[in-house]
């Protein structure tokens, strides 16, 4: 008896020397994840809570929760009862008590940064660039989505800026209904309350006005990227290489080069070092008589960072044949065929939004869907919720409110949580009520899914691009005490 004491009291020396060699990367390992899971799920439900503000037209605030500093504490303890003094019969035998025990504590302390600073506030409110548009419509998410997302107007040749505005006052006159198969071509937009010029009431709103002119473009679309030509400095003149053979190849590359002008002149440019997206048609789209499909030149619209309303490009910027501008000289540029943003038929303006506008243009769709809703159940309560969907119901006959659009392709929705609609674990108290957004589910038709979780994941990447390390405080992140 007394040599298993011993053994036990020798099990127990050895585990206090091997305690400071414990391993605690497991536990580390699972607190990184689960500190993971709530800096994610935190920088989600702001963005809900700012969409949730921006559909009842409050201010818009943004904060990160900028670290987590995890504190994991071990400690050990044990004891045991020497066998000394004769043994005596008892019913618990306290000279072989020998106890032991580990305790691992986690003291997780966060620390939360105000985003809305000076260069934050300017850079969600910045238009987002023509590469950023072009990235998502290079990654294959439905253009649809894109354009109602990221584009809050159009404009086609010889008509006004329709804009992307739900609940927006504003109407369009035109000589067809939103029922119409063909798209607005000859319009005019009137203010609130005011009627047409021949004295009768707008067909449609603004709003409606831009979801026929997108819905329009029921084709595939791609952008293509092109440097904005260099600018001609100065007349043409005539170059000595003989005498002015130093002055060339002092000439800075990056500020200006040399073009043949025609007739042994040159002309001196300087590069913008900018470029434009153009927007392209899919070659294969069959012919039509569609008088807004530009079947010519297969241009749709181009976006430039310096360049606002009309923008002049290459009539072979879609071709997959196009020499580069570095190849052709001053004479050939001059004389190359060009089409006008805007102006030429087929094509039209983009104006894009800003991150803050995105943010605001989702809160006011879910706004509008509220609206719609229960202006169509003040007829019948028996009527389904209204959906803003990606391709319009008009399109293919009269809209019928029977049918649940919120089982199309929708844009966003939010569902209270004691609906009986699937909601995933992404949600937030807000006003009395638990929003959270539908469930994720397989979508092999694009026509029946919902883009919700999309449209948020759009939205942190877009709010991503103006986060400055700079405002994001760092501190020692992790402290672990043996």
């Amino acid at each position: 008896m007394r040599s298993g004491v011993w053994r036990a009291l020798f099990r127990l020396l050895c585990l206090v020397g091997l305690l400071p060699a414990c391993s605690l990367g497991p536990v580390i390992n699972h607190q990184v994840f689960d500190y993971y899971g709530v800096d994610d799920l935190a920088a989600n439900q702001i963005i809900l809570l700012n969409i949730l503000y921006a559909r009842d037209g409050a201010p818009l605030h943004f904060s990160e929760l900028s670290q987590i500093r995890g504190q994991l504490t071990s400690q050990f303890s044990g004891s045991t009862t020497f066998p000394f003094g004769p043994v005596t019969p008892s019913t618990v035998d306290p000279r072989r008590i020998a106890t032991f025990g580990i305790t691992v504590a986690s003291q997780p302390s966060f620390d939360i940064s105000s985003l809305d600073t000076k260069d934050f506030t300017d850079g969600v409110m910045t238009p987002i660039s023509p590469s950023t548009f072009a990235f998502f419509v290079n990654e294959g998410i439905d253009y649809h989505l894109v354009l109602l997302l990221l584009v809050s107007g159009i404009q086609q040749a010889g008509g006004e800026m329709v804009f992307n505005a739900p609940l927006g006052a504003r109407a369009v006159c035109a000589v067809h209904t939103i029922y119409s198969s063909t798209p607005l071509t000859k319009y005019s937009i009137v203010g609130p309350g005011e009627v047409c010029a021949d004295g009768s009431a707008p067909s449609l709103s603004e709003f409606e006005g831009f979801l026929l002119t997108a819905n329009r473009i029921n084709r595939q679309i791609y952008p293509v990227s092109l440097p904005v030509p260099p600018k001609p400095v100065g007349p043409p003149f005539a170059l000595n290489m003989g005498a002015q053979l130093r002055a060339v190849t002092e000439i800075d590359p990056n500020r200006y080069m040399l073009r043949p002008a025609g007739g042994g002149k040159y002309q001196l440019m300087a590069p913008s070092h900018q470029s434009m997206v153009v927007l392209c048609e899919d070659p294969n789209t069959p012919a039509t008589q569609d008088p807004y499909i530009a079947q010519d030149h297969g241009i749709l619209s181009a976006l430039s960072e310096i360049a606002i309303g009309a923008v002049r490009v290459p009539a072979d910027a879609c071709s997959l044949n196009r020499r580069p501008d570095e190849d052709e000289d001053v004479a050939t540029l001059a004389n190359r065929d060009m089409v006008v943003i805007g102006t030429t038929p087929g094509t039209f303006i983009l104006r894009l939004r800003s991150t803050l506008e995105v943010i605001q243009y989702v809160g006011r769709v879910l706004a509008w869907q509220q609206f719609e809703t229960a202006k169509l159940r003040s007829q019948n309560p028996a009527y389904p919720e209204r959906c803003l969907t990606l391709t319009s119901p008009y399109l293919a006959n009269r809209y019928d409110p029977t049918v649940d659009t919120c089982r199309r392709d929708v844009l966003f929705r939010l569902i209270p949580t004691n609906s009986l609609i699937a909601a995933s674990d992404l949600s937030i108290a807000f006003d009395g009520q638990r929003w959270s957004v539908p469930a994720p589910k397989p979508c092999p038709d694009p026509k029946q899914c919902d883009y919700s979780l999309e449209t948020m994941s759009i939205i942190s990447l877009l709010l991503n691009q103006n986060k400055a390390t700079k405002d994001i405080a760092t501190t020692p992140a992790v402290q672990v005490v043996p």
